[in-house]
């Protein structure tokens, strides 16, 4: 009988943001090839919506690729009431646990995704029903946790009592140590879906294209450093590159303004933004493009690195954490943060040939080290020590 796992994730997606957390999603559904997997995931609502009467905290259970998916609500309170929201979420973690114990049963493992909520709520549900618990850490940067003693309290208390304690990388791991020394730690990267990123197979009647096509997707807000990418099309602009141009796939609250500043930098024929993609849209985009570009100022992993790379596609990232995990010399440029003039070099090499990188040996790097056997390996050896 393959044991069970109980996903319990901080972020998880749904019809109102179908991408959040959807790396989340990927383990749960590669980890269901050797255990079997339900998913119990806090959905919060705002505490205004809840006074005016516009929404309120709900629950339901619903099967997602033969995976139990429950779902339970609660409200999410001002920052300064942060400790009576420790308690609401245990209680949501106890509620939807009584319900999974009487569908499905009980877990032998439960595996929690990001230290707030997620690893809070599995910690007090392992103490209860004595289950041991793994906790995989994301947070970029770790430091989202630590604003004010009640959260480091809780942070501390986490992981003490988790028994397995996973980071991303080791740019996270190294952060989850500054805080506590203590912890013992171990890596394993994000999985990629590289059964679903695949190289586009060429056809012998296709023309090679002529223009450089760069290519960026991310949830467009600060730490993406989206304006850098921007500064450094200007830059080859005004060095007079040849022909090439970039797509932006994405929303976010920063979109607005990187379109008004596309248009200022006399952008506008060469920069598109294509809005938010469906994984479908986003896989064609990403094996029709020359190269990826990741800008960000922080990452823990960065899982859109390692699709472009599913599908062959080299990369210029930032070294801003996870990219130095996932690119290699044979895979990939990276460069420093917030340095306009760093991505238009690395660009420009693409644009003028001088850098070349082999297909094969890009997609085999990522599906060796972060493609779902990999992972399910990975994790699988974690589990067997609990």
């Amino acid at each position: 009988m393959k044991k069970k796992v109980l996903i319990l994730p901080s972020w998880y997606p749904s019809k109102a943001s179908e991408v959040s957390g959807i790396f989340i999603q990927d383990q749960a559904q590669v980890l269901s090839r050797a255990y079997d997997v339900a998913v119990l995931v806090p959905r919060t609502v705002g505490w205004r919506d809840v006074v005016k009467g516009k929404r309120r905290p709900k629950s339901q259970v619903e099967q997602h690729d033969g995976i139990g998916v429950y779902e339970e609500g609660t409200v999410v309170l001002p920052e300064r009431f942060f400790r009576l929201g420790t308690h609401l979420f245990a209680r949501l973690a106890h509620r939807g646990f009584g319900k999974i114990l009487t569908n499905w049963g009980k877990p032998d493992i439960i595996h929690a995704h990001v230290i707030f909520p997620g690893g809070w709520m599995a910690v007090n549900l392992g103490r209860k029903y004595a289950i041991p618990v793994v906790l995989t850490e994301h947070s970029g940067p770790f430091s989202v946790h630590l604003g004010s003693e009640a959260q480091r309290c809780v942070v501390r208390k986490t992981l003490t009592q988790v028994n397995s304690l996973i980071a991303v990388s080791p740019a996270m791991a190294r952060q989850v140590h500054a805080f506590c020394p203590t912890a013992t730690i171990q890596i394993v990267g994000n999985v990629i879906m590289t059964d679903l990123f695949t190289p586009l197979t060429a056809t012998p009647a296709e023309k090679p294209r002529l223009t450089t096509r760069f290519l960026s997707v991310a949830l467009l807000n600060e730490n993406k450093g989206m304006q850098y990418l921007l500064e450094a099309m200007q830059l080859l602009v005004q060095r007079e590159a040849k022909s090439f141009e970039l797509f932006v796939g994405g929303e976010g609250p920063t979109r607005p303004g990187l379109e008004n500043m596309a248009k200022d930098l006399g952008l506008s024929g060469r920069c598109h933004f294509l809005g938010m993609l469906t994984r479908s849209e986003f896989k064609h985009w990403m094996q029709s493009c020359n190269a990826f570009v990741l800008p960000s100022l922080c990452e823990t992993f960065g899982v859109v690195v390692g699709e472009a790379m599913a599908c062959g596609k080299p990369v210029i990232a930032t070294r801003c954490g996870g990219p130095e995990f996932v690119v290699t010399p044979e895979t990939g440029i990276l460069v420093d943060i917030a340095d306009p003039a760093a991505l238009a070099d690395a660009m420009d090499k693409f644009i003028s040939d001088r850098v070349t990188f082999d297909s094969n040996v890009i997609r085999r790097s990522i599906v060796s080290r972060f493609g779902e056997e990999a992972f399910l390996h990975g994790v699988s050896a974690i589990y067997e020590k609990l």
